[in-house]
């Protein structure tokens, strides 16, 4: 399950440095999101001595999400979404199934309370939604702290941890990185390991960039499969140029094409053993992203 990689889109740009007097009502902040996302990748070869064939990945979601203030600088925002992803292997010995649907429930907190910084802390659940009633097999937990403090007026820096747990596995990666923007136009990100982009705001609508997508998904084949309760987990990398339309605090609009560099899927038994591990080559890939506010 991707868990990756939007926050930053998640959070309103009211709450990032703006400079004005704060409204006292929660509705001038049109705190309600609704949205969707589309993403396909093209046909890529599967790297296999003995299998070998073509693997199609594409994942397409709706949300919902709201602010919920706790002070001036501190907010939390709950969210659900409705996930679908089709991951066909043509040559897959392990299971036949090529469509996966799941319910993720997440909370962030956000807060800029602490001098100098804002701070991201995350929590998601996910759970398989042919298999509800079984969340120990079939569900993941996730999570993320994030903190970004000012070095000047130019550069930031950002420090924290992100990983999951669930489907007998586990990972922790460090959160680390820097932003930096010459002007009001331009900015450069590198965050590992989910944020790489290099952006020019045109003015307060537009927005043109460069970025890359890391995508990962990690889920659990059904049960009456050739290998029941299988356990696969897709990782890969894409650049994108990507074009965004927004009107601030109420509509984003998003749309990008790139190339997906391949990377890794493995499929391990129900007891994450036996792995079989292949090999992703590259494909083109497009997307799409919805989000209004009321």
């Amino acid at each position: 399950m991707n868990k990756k990689c939007f926050l930053l889109a998640l959070i309103p740009f009211c709450l990032l440095g703006q400079e004005k007097e704060p409204s006292r009502s929660l509705w001038d902040y049109h705190p309600i999101h609704v949205g969707g996302n589309i993403l396909h990748i093209g046909q890529a070869e599967v790297d296999h001595t003995s299998e070998g064939g073509h693997l199609l990945f594409n994942k397409n979601n709706l949300f919902l999400n709201m602010l919920l203030p706790i002070s001036e600088k501190s907010f939390f925002f709950p969210k659900v979404e409705w996930n679908a992803f089709t991951l066909n292997w043509n040559k897959n010995p392990k299971f036949k199934n090529t469509h996966f649907y799941y319910l993720q429930f997440g909370l962030m907190f956000y807060t800029s309370a602490i001098e100098n910084w804002r701070w991201i802390l995350r929590s998601d659940y996910s759970v398989d939604l042919k298999h509800f009633s079984h969340p120990g097999t079939y569900g993941l937990f996730s999570g993320i702290i994030w903190g970004t403090t000012k070095i000047n007026e130019k550069w930031n820096y950002h420090v924290g941890a992100t990983g999951y747990l669930g489907m007998r596995g586990h990972t922790i990666y460090p959160v680390i990185g820097f932003d930096y923007s010459p002007d009001t136009h331009w900015q450069f990100r590198t965050i590992f390991p989910f944020d790489y982009a290099i952006q020019y705001k045109l003015d307060k609508n537009w927005c043109f960039a460069l970025k890359g997508r890391p995508l990962k998904e990690r889920f659990r084949a059904g049960i009456k499969e050739i290998q029941p309760k299988s356990i696969f987990n897709y990782t890969s990398i894409g650049l994108e140029g990507n074009i965004q339309y927004e009107i601030e605090m109420r509509f984003i609009a998003e749309i990008y094409t790139g190339y997906n560099f391949g990377g890794n899927f493995y499929i391990k038994d129900q007891s994450g053993h036996n792995a079989l591990y292949t090999t992703i080559k590259g494909a083109p890939y497009g997307g799409a992203k919805l989000d209004y506010a009321f």
